[in-house]
C-alpha cells in the first residue's frame, strides 16, 4: 500500500518543486497586471486619450473605434476576450505538435518569454493601443503557457500525488502573486513611484523563477527520430482530428470537461464581476450612505490570495483523503452559499466575509479540477488533452459573463445576476456526480494500451 503524499515530500522532490515553482513565477502576472495594476493602468491611458473628446457612453468618456463608441471598460474586456479566444483556438493544434515533438518545455519557454517581455514592455511610456497590445500578448503568454505547464503534471506525479502537487502549485502561485502585489503597492504606486516599474518587477519575477522549471522538469524523450516540422504539422492535424473523433472512447473525460465548463463558468464569472458588484452594492457602514471605493477593495483582493494559500493545501489534503469529487462538492457548496449570502451583504464586513469564503475554495477547486483531469489523460497525449481542458476553461470565460450580463440588462440588478451563478454550480455539480473516476482512469490506460498496440502492429 503506497504512502499518502505530503507537502514536505512534494517540496523535497526537485522535479515536483520545479514544476510548482512555475505557478509561483507566473501568478504575479494575472494578479498584478490582469486583476489590479495593469487593468487600472490601461483604463487610465485610455481615459487620458478620451477625456478631451466629446464622446461619452453614459458618464464614461469614450473613443470611436470603427464607428462604435467604446469605453475603457469595454476595450479592456475586448483585450482579455481576444487573448482567451486566441489560446482556445490555437492550443489544440499546438498541443498535438508539442506531443509529437516532445516539445512541451520548448513551447512553455516561448510563451514565458513572450509574456515576460510584453509585461516589461509596459515600462515604456506608450499610447493606450500599444498598452492594450502588450497586455494582449502578455495574457496570451500566461494562458498559452499554462496549457503546456499543466501537461507536465501527469508525467511527473503518480495519480495519488497529483491532487496535492497541483494544490501546492496553486498555493505557491497565490503566495508569490500576493508578495509581488504588496511590494508593487508599497514601492511603485504614486506618490512613492511609478506603477510602470511594477511591470518590470513582474516580468523579471516571472522569467527569473521560471528558470527553475526549465532546469528541473525534464521533457520525456522521443522513442523515434523527430520528423521535419512540415511533417509534424500535417501529422498534428491528423492526430488532432483523430483525437476529436476518439473522444467518445474517453466518455468520463468528456463528461468531466462538461462539468468543469459549467461550474468553472460560475467561478470565473464570480471572480470577474466581484468588483463591479461590490462597487454598486456595498457601503462603508450601516448608515448605507456612502458606497465603498476601489481602494477599499484592495485589502479584500490581498486577503483572497492569502487565504487561498492554506485553502489550496487544505483541499489538496481533502482530495487525497476523501476523493476529488467529494472535495469538489464541498467547494461548490461554499461557492453556492457565498453568492446566496451576496443577496444580503450590505457593508464592508459582509463583503470581506464573502472574500474569505472565496479565497478558501478558489485555489482548491481549480487545483483539484486540474489534477482530476490529469488522471483521465492517456499517456503521450498530455499537451493535446490539456489543450481541450484550456478550451473548456476559455469558453467558460465567455459564456458565464454573457449570462450574467444578459440578466443584468433584463433585471438591472447585480444581486440577481450574482444569484444566477448558483445554476452553474448546481448544474456542474450534477454533471460531476455522473463522472465515474475509476472508469475514466481505466479508459485512459486502455487508450494508451491501444495506441501502443497500434504502433507495434505491422
Amino acid at each position: 500500500m503506497s504512502q499518502k503524499p505530503s507537502v514536505r515530500a512534494v517540496l523535497r522532490n526537485r522535479v515536483m518543486l520545479g514544476w510548482a515553482l512555475y505557478d509561483w513565477a507566473n501568478s504575479a502576472y494575472v494578479l498584478c497586471v490582469v486583476t489590479v495594476l495593469g487593468s487600472a493602468y490601461f483604463v487610465y491611458r485610455f481615459n487620458a486619450a478620451a477625456e478631451h473628446g466629446t464622446l461619452h457612453v453614459g458618464d464614461a468618456p469614450a473613443l470611436s473605434l470603427a464607428g462604435v463608441a467604446v469605453t475603457a471598460e469595454a476595450a479592456w474586456s475586448f483585450v482579455v476576450a481576444l487573448a482567451a479566444l486566441f489560446v482556445a483556438l490555437s492550443s489544440p493544434l499546438l498541443g498535438a505538435i508539442a506531443d509529437a515533438l516532445r516539445a512541451k518545455q520548448r513551447f512553455l519557454q516561448v510563451y514565458c518569454a513572450l509574456g515576460a517581455l510584453a509585461t516589461m514592455g509596459l515600462w515604456f511610456d506608450l499610447p493606450w493601443p500599444l498598452v492594450g497590445l502588450l497586455i494582449l500578448l502578455g495574457t496570451i503568454g500566461f494562458e498559452g503557457g499554462n496549457v503546456f505547464y499543466n501537461a507536465f503534471l501527469p508525467e511527473i506525479a503518480r495519480d495519488e500525488e497529483q491532487d496535492l502537487l497541483s494544490s501546492v502549485g496553486y498555493a505557491l502561485g497565490y503566495l508569490g502573486g500576493v508578495l509581488v502585489l504588496i511590494a508593487s503597492l508599497i514601492l511603485f504606486t504614486p506618490p512613492r513611484g511609478s506603477v510602470q516599474n511594477a511591470f518590470v518587477l513582474v516580468g523579471l519575477w516571472w522569467a527569473g523563477f521560471a528558470q527553475f522549471t526549465f532546469r528541473w522538469v525534464p521533457e520525456s524523450p522521443r522513442s523515434t527520430p523527430s520528423p521535419g516540422l512540415a511533417a509534424v504539422a500535417r501529422g498534428a492535424w491528423r492526430e488532432l482530428a483523430t483525437t476529436v473523433r476518439a473522444l467518445r472512447r474517453y466518455p468520463q473525460a468528456l463528461l468531466f470537461l462538461g462539468a468543469f465548463l459549467l461550474y468553472n463558468d460560475g467561478i470565473a464569472t464570480l471572480i470577474s464581476n466581484a468588483t463591479p458588484y461590490a462597487l454598486q452594492n456595498i457601503y462603508l457602514d450601516r448608515s448605507l450612505t456612502t458606497r465603498i471605493g476601489l481602494n477599499d477593495l484592495i485589502p479584500a483582493i490581498i486577503m483572497i490570495q492569502l487565504i487561498a494559500v492554506p485553502g489550496s493545501l487544505l483541499f489538496g489534503w481533502l482530495a487525497t483523503r476523501w476523493g476529488e469529487k467529494t472535495a469538489l462538492y464541498l467547494a461548490l457548496a461554499v461557492f453556492t452559499f457565498t453568492v446566496s449570502y451576496g443577496q444580503l451583504a450590505l457593508v464592508v464586513s459582509d463583503f470581506y466575509a464573502m472574500a474569505a469564503l472565496i479565497g478558501l475554495v478558489l485555489g482548491g477547486s481549480q487545483a483539484i479540477s486540474r489534477a482530476l483531469f490529469a488522471t483521465f489523460v492517456p499517456p503521450g497525449k498530455n499537451a493535446e488533452f490539456f489543450a481541450f481542458f484550456a478550451l473548456s476553461s476559455k469558453f467558460s470565460a465567455m459564456f458565464g459573463p454573457l449570462v450574467y450580463g444578459g440578466l443584468l440588462l433584463l433585471t438591472g440588478s447585480t444581486r440577481l445576476s450574482l444569484l444566477s451563478l448558483t445554476l452553474f454550480f448546481v448544474a456542474g455539480g450534477l454533471l460531476l456526480f455522473l463522472v465515474n473516476v475509476p472508469a475514466g482512469r481505466a479508459q485512459a490506460l486502455a487508450g494508451a494500451a491501444g495506441a501502443l498496440h497500434g504502433a507495434g502492429a505491422p
